[in-house]
Order: C-alpha cells, then structure tokens, then sequence
C-alpha cells in the first residue's frame, strides 16, 4: 500500500487492473465454466466428452495463438492499443449468442453448438490479445504487489459470485431451457462491458531504458527461424519443463469439475437449480482462498501456495467417495474453490517470476501452448475414464494419483524469491 500512495500511476494502474479482471471474471461467474456449463450441455444432449471438455475450452482457445502473436508483442511499445481491440472482439460472442436464444429458443440443436463455440470464438480472439495483456501487466504491476493483484482479482469476482450463485437458481426456477441460458450470457456480457470500461481507464507506459528496465532489441519478424529456435530455448530452462508437467499433473480441479455438480445432482436428486447453491459454496471457497493466496504469495511466492492447492485437491479426491448428503457437497465446493483460486493466483505468480525476462512474451507463450495440450489432454482422459468405467470414483483415484505426482515435480522447482538475488531484468524493484 505504501508503493501505491507513492506513485499515482501505479496506484490507479493497479487498482483498474484489479478491476478489469474482477469484473471480467464476475460475468463468466454466471456461466460458470466448471458448474453451469456442464450441466447445461448435458441438458442439451451433449456427450460425455463434450461435458468434460467445457471447464477447459476457453484457457485452452487462450493458448492457441500465442506462439504466432508473441514475435509481434515483443516489437510493441505501446501494448495497450493492442490489448483493448482484441478485448472487444472477445466479448462480442457472448452478447451474440445471448441474443440469438432470445430470438430463437426453439433451436436446440443450434443453441447447444452456440454454447460450446462461445468460449472457444472468445478465448481464440482473446488468445490473439493475451500475450500482449500478461506483458502489460507485467510492466505496470511491481513484483510484490502481484500476487495480492491476482488475489483482489479473484475476490471481487468472489464477492459478486456471491450474487451469482442465487441469480443462477432464480434463472433455473423461472426460465428453464433456452430461456435462462440466454439471460444468464447476456448477464455476462454486461459484466464483460463494465470490465472494459475499466481496463480503458489503465494508463499506458512505455518504460524508459535504465538499469531495471533496460529495452529490449528488435526482433526480426520472421516465423521460420523463430519457431526453430522455440525448442532449444525451452531446452534452455529446465524449471520451465518441470512447471509445464507440474501443470499437467495438477490438473485435477478441472477433470473433476466436468462432472462434479452433476454427480451431486444425481447423489442428492436436486434439481438443476440447486447448481446455483454449489456456484455459492464455490465463490464463497474462493473468497477465502483468494485471501489466502494474496497474503501468502505476496511474502512467499506462488510455489508454496501451488504444492497447498495439490495437497488440497488429493485430500478431496480421498473424500469424495465418501459424500453423499447435499450439505456435504456445499462443503467440497467450498473447498474445491478455495483449492483452485489458491492454485491460479500461485500459477500466475510463479510462472511470471520463473520466465527470463529478455524473452517473456514468447516463454509465456511457450506456457500458455503447453498448457492448452494439459487443459485438453487431461480432461478429455478424465471423460474418457468417467465414460469406459461409468464411475466418478475411478475418475477421482486418477486425479488423486495426478496430482500426487505434481506434489513432487513442483517440490523439485526452485522458489525464485528464495534466492534473494537484486531485481530481475525488467522488474520494477519494490518501493518502500
């Protein structure tokens, strides 16, 4: 707080880039990704696979242009013209789709493609704008104020999912089917809109050469030798390696989530609407998690708050089979929440610190790839052992055993804050 009062830029940079990502969060809140959408496509007849998928499609689409756009984000100065066109076209489809079951509510067949197309349309036109978004934030953000700037993040989208999670089950109670999917993307769409009149209000700066910043040189932009030279400067960070298998291996949240409302549903014999009571638990676990992990990760560094959130992830895979009373669901998305937002606001923060800065763009991108293939290979595995074996309890043994294995990976990477070297390349060193 001292580093905000003394720099007026830095204070109202940080506060909207809190802003900006709370409220973008908060509109996707209402279409939960890990809860609404799966049991929304499962309404509308989709698969198994398809139901497993949901959770994932949008980080996924995020990571997919990455590695074409990061040569150009490395040239850019200004990254802000850059980051808010592509963040209006990524939130059109919403607003599209919201409109389109409003008018024709009969199509099912079409509203089901409509609902799986939007986060793959936005997250591919937002993945264009995101390598850019994450340098951005980079350079106005200051190490140690990071971590609590995902956190406040994460707990405003808390905040206001506190309201989603009844919002939801009014939704569900008064305009089933196509109805209430269209109100609750439209809901979304207005929260997207108040997320970009946030981010507009961020002040661009382009950071002078000194020595905390010393410039980067321009890059030729040519693909070939560019790609060519991807492997061996991933080779070259052999953290970068264990982090990309850490994150494969701890993907358990997201391959239980597919199913996990929907087999409390079915234990419990709730209705759909009691899915906005699971959103409630879930952002009330969130909130608390999202505490957690800015205080923690602030003084410590995301690694420690990486290995709790697996920790936490195993302990619900042992009780999960044991669960069958709606109240004892409440509890585990309670912590489901809690375990995941710790999990994305200690990603955020290691992942940043771990990445040489001369070449960020391109490592984050690097990332981001090898994230796309674990978000889509993890849970399209963790359908395809829900469908061969018809049982959630297999489906939690494999996550356990996942995220076991990503204990120990994440065990054998360096804490970078623990080295206490000077300031990296390129970060702003912290201000008393």
């Amino acid at each position: 707080m001292k580093s905000l009062a003394a720099q007026p830029n830095l204070r109202r940079n940080f506060w909207m880039h809190c802003l900006e990502g709370g409220l973008y969060m908060s509109g996707s809140a209402f279409l939960g990704p890990e809860t609404v959408l799966p049991a929304m496509v499962k309404s509308l007849g989709g698969s198994n696979a398809l139901i497993a998928l949901m959770p994932v499609l949008l980080p996924a689409a995020y990571a997919l242009p990455g590695l074409f756009v990061a040569p150009l984000v490395e040239r850019l100065g200004r990254l802000k013209p850059f980051v808010v066109f592509f963040g209006v076209l990524q939130r059109l489809p919403y607003l599209i789709t919201g409109l389109v079951m409003l008018l024709a509510p009969q199509a099912s067949g079409a509203i089901l493609t409509l609902v799986v197309l939007t986060p793959i349309v936005s997250g591919v036109v937002g993945g264009v704008g995101v390598n850019a978004w994450m340098e951005w934030v980079t350079r106005l953000i200051p190490q140690h104020l990071r971590a609590s700037g995902w956190a406040i993040r994460y707990m405003i989208q808390g905040v206001i999912g506190l309201a989603a999670g009844p919002v939801i089950h009014w939704v569900f109670t008064h305009q089933p089917g196509a109805h209430g999917y269209s109100t609750l993307h439209l809901i979304c769409f207005g929260f997207l809109t108040l997320s970009l009149l946030a981010q507009l209000r961020i002040r661009d700066e382009v950071p002078a050469a000194s020595p905390s910043f010393p410039g980067r040189s321009p890059l030729p932009f040519r693909y070939g030798p560019y790609l060519r030279a991807l492997p061996g400067m991933l080779q070259s960070q052999p953290q970068l390696i264990r982090l990309v298998l850490a994150r494969f291996t701890g993907m358990g949240y997201l391959m239980l989530a597919g199913f996990m409302s929907i087999h409390a549903l079915e234990v419990t014999h709730q209705p759909q609407a009691a899915i906005g009571h699971l959103v409630l638990a879930t952002m009330i676990g969130s909130l608390f998690g999202n505490l957690f992990a800015g205080w923690w990760g602030n003084r410590h560094g995301g690694k420690v708050a990486m290995l709790l959130s697996r920790c936490l992830c195993l302990g619900l895979c042992l009780t999960l089979p044991f669960v069958s009373s709606f109240p004892a669901f409440l509890a585990v998305f309670f912590v489901w929440g809690f375990g995941l937002f710790v999990d994305k606001v200690g990603d955020l923060t290691f992942s940043a610190e771990l990445c040489p800065f001369e070449r960020r763009p391109t490592y984050q991108a690097m990332l981001a790839f090898f994230q796309m293939i674990s978000l889509l290979g993890s849970v399209t595995l963790g359908g395809w052992v829900y469908s061969q074996s018809g049982s959630f309890h297999a489906l939690t043994l494999m996550c356990g055993l996942f995220a076991t294995v990503s204990i120990l990976i994440l065990h054998s990477i360096p804490e970078v804050r623990k080295k206490h070297l000077p300031p990296v390349m390129g970060e702003n060193p912290p201000m008393g």
